[in-house]
């Protein structure tokens, strides 16, 4: 297999460049198969010549980075554009806050609740242990006393 000719590897960057800039008018995703079907040529002649695929390559990055910026610039743009104001921003903490607050108010009844049971439990339980206690100073008092 002989080297192609200075003008025959001339012809065929033009072919890529033209193949470069058909696809980027078209908007279609830059690959080196997309460029070598477009150039008219084989992706191996691409793979075969450094200067070529150098080339290729080239496109195909900026092409990324392009994309990459234009991410970029609309993520910005959404993000600025429903970034809330100073006011919002306050009036949404302040609705949080208030929120928080309510629910720690629904703890502390939930908690008094629970205080008042045992409150009552308390109660109760003293009131038993009272009873016992006389109850049993009542069988003390009966077994001291003697027998006639």
């Amino acid at each position: 297999m002989s080297d192609p000719s200075k003008e025959n590897k001339l012809v065929t960057l033009e072919r890529i460049e033209q193949a470069i800039t058909n696809l980027r008018k078209g908007k279609k995703k830059l690959s080196i198969s997309a460029i070598a079907k477009k150039a008219g040529i084989e992706r191996k002649t691409i793979y075969n010549r450094p200067d070529l695929k150098e080339r290729c390559d080239q496109a195909i990055l900026l092409q990324m980075e392009i994309e990459k910026g234009a991410e970029e610039i609309a993520a910005t743009a959404i993000e600025t554009s429903t970034r809330p104001s100073g006011k919002r921003l306050l009036e949404n903490r302040y609705e949080k806050v208030k929120q928080a607050l309510q629910n720690e108010k629904e703890k502390n009844e939930k908690l008094l609740e629970i205080c008042r049971k045992h409150v009552i439990e308390k109660a109760q339980l003293k009131s038993r242990i009272e009873y016992l206690e006389n109850k049993i100073q009542e069988l003390r008092d009966r077994q001291l006393k003697p027998f006639k």
